[in-house]
């Protein structure tokens, strides 16, 4: 499997994990005040006053909640995980795309875990003290946890449209 990944492909793979990201971020944002949007508006714009349309309002209260779930999954980009590897080579060839797309990747990382506060320093470290870095950023797997999440939250979600439909037509 790592005779084929090259430093563009990681690089490549990396990029897709960002717009993924981008992508949930969105959905997040579009679902929950969407279902605000719907849920004020079949009370105020339609008067009807079934309890079931508060279920709606309580989707949109789930999913701005379950954002910052997506804030966690996302927190530490994929790609260094590659320097926790067994595998030797896995872990140079993530150190060299690491280093060679260093102000994106970093500034990534960066972002993710400082937001606004300076963070020159992990731009500064060398290999040793970015791996002890990750390891301390992903002492819980919460992209294992995100997916037991999702698991959950498509019911939820789905249940929660139909209890609405519901209250509508009945």
């Amino acid at each position: 499997m790592l005779a084929n990944k090259t430093i563009g492909s990681l690089y490549e793979e990396f990029l897709r994990e960002k717009r993924t990201n981008r992508r949930f971020e969105l959905a997040g944002l579009y679902i929950g005040y969407g279902a605000y949007v719907i849920s004020l508006s079949i009370v105020f714009a339609f008067k009807k006053e079934d309890p079931l349309f508060s279920a709606m309002f309580f989707l949109g209260l789930f999913t701005r909640t379950a954002s910052l779930m997506i804030g966690r999954v996302y927190l530490v980009p994929k790609i260094f995980l590659g320097l926790l590897s067994n595998d030797a080579s896995e872990r140079d060839l993530a150190w060299e795309t690491i280093h060679s797309h260093r102000e994106e990747i970093v500034g990534r990382l960066a972002r993710n875990i400082f937001g606004w506060n300076d963070a020159s320093e992990l731009y500064s470290m060398d290999r040793e003290e970015m791996t002890e870095f990750v390891q301390d950023h992903t002492r819980i797997n919460w992209r294992r946890i995100g997916r037991i999440f999702l698991f959950f939250y498509i019911p939820i979600a789905i249940f929660v449209t139909y209890l609405t439909i519901y209250a509508w037509f009945s």
